[in-house]
């Protein structure tokens, strides 16, 4: 088990990624994968296996974040059950599928991933700082159901081979695609990363590893790190939900092009490694 500081600066880091998750929907994974790459380094010459581990423990973690910040937005009446279901359920079978093809192979590399997210998110975030503001129209438009379908099967194969959660993509994609105000967009994001770590953490903790990192392990799950973040997780979100509702959308729009600069940094330079 971790020292009592450890669970401390655990606890922490969920305040920090439960704040952030629940604020941008984006459920906090730029906060889970460095902390548990960080935690867990001795292991790191597992190769992939070490990869899949550090993405199953941190989707558990976007799953708590999800949950959480969803139940809050419920409770403000910012909730859109039906775009939620539809992107949550498709990614929840992509990021499946996704994860199933994940084990152990040797093929995946992180690095070739960041890559490609990269390409796929700056002219994604580009396009977001350039876009108008289309919240008096989208009051009155229902999302494009192919077009839901499409986001929630992309997001959720980034959400299964980053351990992001799939939000990075899942928000500016809602926002610039479907055009969707920032709000609406982190509302749908917070619930299908609910449901799509779902399936995904239910495969990872039936999984059974070569190797383990503690006696209080769950499959690929390492309870002694991810409890405590989750109960930070668990606290902060709904708070993030609630600062979402009271800034501005523009104030909004400048902190996610902020987060994803840092998220592309991040995948790309391991930053905070």
């Amino acid at each position: 088990m971790p020292e009592l500081s450890q669970l401390l600066i655990f606890l922490l880091f969920g305040l920090l990624s439960g704040i952030i998750g629940g604020f941008l929907g984006v459920g906090g994974g730029t906060v889970f994968v460095p902390v548990l790459t960080a935690y867990y380094a001795a292991y790191v010459g597992f190769g992939s296996e070490f990869v899949v581990f550090v993405i199953g423990n941190s989707l558990f973690l976007t799953m708590v974040s999800g949950i959480s910040g969803t139940w809050k937005q419920i409770s403000i009446k910012n909730f859109y059950p039906t775009d939620t279901w539809m992107v949550g359920g498709m990614g929840a079978v992509t990021a499946l599928l996704t994860s199933v093809l994940l084990q152990g192979v040797s093929w995946y590399k992180k690095e070739q991933f960041a890559l490609i997210f990269t390409l796929l998110l700056v002219p994604l975030v580009v396009r977001l700082v350039m876009r108008k503001s289309y919240t008096a129209f989208e009051s009155q438009q229902k999302g494009d159901k192919t077009k839901l379908l499409l986001v929630g099967a992309l997001s959720g194969i980034v959400s299964a081979m980053s351990g992001l959660g799939g939000g990075v993509v899942m928000v500016p994609l809602l926002s610039d695609v479907l055009k969707y105000p920032v709000k609406k967009a982190a509302s749908i994001s917070l619930g299908a990363i609910a449901i799509m770590a779902l399936t995904t953490v239910s495969f990872y903790s039936l999984q059974v590893p070569n190797w383990r990192v503690s006696e209080w392990q769950i499959g690929l799950l390492a309870l002694p790190a991810v409890l405590p973040m989750a109960v930070g997780v668990l606290l902060a979100a709904p708070y993030g939900v609630r600062l979402a509702q009271i800034v501005s959308p523009r104030t909004m729009k400048v902190f996610f092009v902020l987060f994803f600069i840092l998220v592309i940094l991040q995948m790309n330079f391991s930053i905070f490694e």
